[in-house]
Order: structure tokens, then C-alpha cells, then sequence
């Protein structure tokens, strides 16, 4: 009977991998070589994650801070500001961004595992301020609020570097006052 990996033993491999990937790129790193320097089976690795795309966007999602399930600042500007994660973006992610650009399979795993759950918590954000009033349901900017935010922010990140400032002036100058308009 195969033992289920404890937690602290989960951490250490995704830590590695993680690890690799920064040091090697995503590209040059294969699932043999996760488990050799881990000392894992790939069997193992293959059971747990399906593959190096999961487990990459996996190892990237938990060495990010915890973000809450819910956004309720009491505020649009605060939610939007909240969803942004105050305009950072991970370093792994950058990292990674041309290979997600070019693997089926890791962009299937980071839009799963990364934007999704994001994508989620900000709709259900919206939504309360669409029953609150303060947006109208039938804003056509309701369904691009998510590219408008996170686009400029992430092409920043991977052209420029990242720029203090930048959420604040995204959601004070754009999104809210084309969220909140009348007419």
C-alpha cells in the first residue's frame, strides 16, 4: 500500500521544483529531473500532480500568500484593489509566462489552478456591488473588469519590471469610473 505524502513532504517538492524552474526555466526542466533532486519516484510525482504543469502552477500558487475566498473591503475601489493583489505579480509567474504562451497543457493548468479560482473570487465581488447598486447589471464593462485589471498589470510586470502605483491608477482612473458611470 502506497503512503499518501504528509504536507511538509508535499511543500519539499513543490519548494524544488519551484526552484528548478527559476534557476533552469520552465522549458529546460523535466519531471525526471524533479524527482531526482528530490529523491522521489517520478511515479510518485505522476500520481500526485499528472504531470511537471500541475505541479509547476501548484508549487507558483502556494509560494504566493494566502488571498482570502471572499473580497468584501466595503468598498468597489477596496475589492478591485483587493483582486489586484495591490498590483503584484509573482516572480515565478513572469517566469513563466512564455512558456504558458506556448504549452497547452501548463495553460490549461494555470488557468485551473490560478485564474480561475482568481476570476471567481472578483465576480463574486462584482456581483454584490451590481445587488448593492452601485453598478449597473448591464454595464458592458462588467465582463472585461478581469482584463482590464490584471493585462496592464501583468505586461508591466514582464516589460518594466513592477510599478508602484500602478493598481491604484488602473482602478481609480479606469475601472471604476467606467464601472460607476450612468448612461
Amino acid at each position: 500500500m502506497r503512503s499518501r505524502l504528509t504536507e511538509e513532504r508535499e511543500r519539499e517538492l513543490l519548494d524544488i521544483a519551484l526552484a528548478l524552474v527559476r534557476e533552469r526555466g520552465y522549458d529546460e526542466v523535466t519531471i525526471d529531473d524533479i524527482a531526482k533532486a528530490a529523491r522521489a519516484s517520478t511515479a510518485t510525482l505522476y500520481r500526485r500532480w499528472g504531470g511537471k504543469a500541475k505541479m509547476v502552477i501548484t508549487a507558483v500558487k502556494v509560494s504566493k500568500p494566502a488571498r482570502p475566498e471572499e473580497i468584501d473591503t466595503g468598498t468597489l475601489r477596496g475589492d478591485l484593489l483587493e483582486a489586484t493583489g495591490r498590483g503584484s505579480v509573482p516572480r515565478p509567474l513572469t517566469g513563466l509566462a512564455q512558456a504558458v504562451l506556448v504549452d497547452e497543457e501548463l495553460r490549461a493548468a494555470f488557468h485551473e489552478l490560478m485564474i480561475e479560482p482568481e476570476l471567481a473570487v472578483l465576480r463574486r465581488a462584482l456581483e454584490r456591488h451590481v445587488a448593492a447598486g452601485e453598478i449597473d447589471p448591464d454595464n458592458p464593462i462588467l465582463d472585461m473588469v478581469d482584463r482590464l485589471l490584471i493585462g496592464p498589470l501583468v505586461a508591466e510586470a514582464l516589460w518594466l519590471g513592477d510599478t508602484p502605483g500602478l493598481a491604484e491608477r488602473l482602478v481609480d482612473e479606469v475601472v471604476v469610473p467606467l464601472l460607476t458611470r450612468k448612461g
